[in-house]
């Protein structure tokens, strides 16, 4: 499969990956093929981006970090969590929240080799959620690479899984609001840091280590942040962590209104904010687990030729194993053929071609 960007799919094309809703809902499920309608109504959803099958290029599987089960109930224990707090709760089940980001962290332990291949697909009213559980899994498998044991793992998803907490008080509409915020509604969602913190400390059992990353997660390493200002290791470790993982995740996501990064394009920008913005340790570890071009990613060589990257490898992430199929005249290639990048000197990756 391939990913498709929602301009370029055309009716016929065979949906790769599932598309789900805020509530995990199948929206439109794999092996559906594409009608006029569907192509429309991706769009009212507000999603620029899926993964489509193409016989022409054989069969390439794109693997989550973790199970399409795992994820969803991460989804769905968010939105209850953040649905309560919006009906002015004061209390949530922590046991629900721990249960989810124990399976989150024992997966991705049986996986520690693994980088993050999937572009996440989300609708409109799916970002926030959606956010919060990628946030999560990329901050556990931050974590694992700086050699976090099980006990500040599971601080630190939890931290993480309910960074955005405070943005239940937020009113919906500025949640979702395409047009920048002006300076009255930026002070007032600048303030859903504190309301955050002020929500995780009062919850029984809740980690206070883990209840500042809701607080300190827009905190930039140079003292540039908010709400304190705080710089270097006064922030919070985990919400050094997670700062990485949410402005990643805000960069790579397709939503209306906002143009997507591809994974090299974000990792070069966070690089370039490496001790500015953002912790130098941190960011090294970051950019050891993102496969730089995704499975799926169709690609232009420096031959001419296009191809689509099959599988990547941490130790090469600039040098994927890509499979040709579109030769340098614009021909179907008949097998397509394989080339591994990270054994090749003649062939580099020119540049991605979005649109596949």
């Amino acid at each position: 499969m391939r990913v498709i960007s929602i301009e370029n799919l055309e009716p016929g094309m065979e949906i790769g990956r599932t598309v789900h809703g805020a509530n995990g809902a199948i929206l439109l499920a794999a092996g559906v093929n594409l009608t006029p309608k569907f192509i429309n109504r991706l769009k009212e959803w507000g999603i620029t981006a899926i993964y489509i099958r193409d016989e022409a290029i054989g069969d390439i599987e794109v693997d989550d970090v973790v199970s399409e089960k795992t994820r969803l109930e991460a989804l769905k224990v968010t939105k209850e969590v953040m649905s309560k707090i919006k009906l002015n709760s004061d209390f949530f089940d922590i046991q629900k929240v721990n249960d989810v980001v124990d399976n989150i962290i024992n997966e991705l332990l049986a996986n520690r080799d693994m980088v993050v291949n999937v572009l996440d697909i989300r609708t409109i009213n799916d970002f926030t959620f959606g956010h919060s559980v990628s946030v999560a899994i990329l901050s556990i498998i931050t974590g694992i690479a700086m050699g976090y044991d099980n006990t500040k793992l599971g601080k630190l998803a939890a931290g993480a899984l309910l960074h955005d907490i405070g943005k239940s008080k937020f009113p919906e509409h500025l949640l979702n609001k395409v047009d920048p915020l002006n300076e009255e509604e930026e002070k007032l969602f600048q303030r859903h840091t504190i309301t955050g913190f002020e929500i995780l400390k009062n919850i029984k059992d809740f980690s206070l280590a883990a209840a500042h990353v809701a607080l300190q997660h827009h905190e930039r390493y140079d003292g540039t942040g908010y709400p304190r200002q705080l710089k270097g290791e006064e922030i919070n470790e985990f919400a050094r962590i997670v700062t990485v993982a949410d402005i990643y995740d805000k960069m790579t996501t397709s939503i209306v209104g906002r143009p997507r990064c591809m994974p090299f394009q974000a990792i070069e920008i966070i690089m370039a904010n490496r001790g500015i913005f953002l912790d130098p340790e941190v960011v090294e570890h970051f950019m050891n687990i993102i496969a730089l071009f995704p499975v799926g990613t169709t690609v232009l060589l420096n031959s001419g030729e296009k191809a689509i990257v099959i599988q990547t490898a941490r130790k090469h992430p600039t040098r994927p194993v890509v499979r040709v199929f579109i030769d340098r005249d614009g021909k179907r290639i008949t097998p397509p053929y394989e080339i591994n990048l990270s054994y090749s000197s003649n062939y580099f990756i020119n540049r991605v071609i979005e649109e596949g």
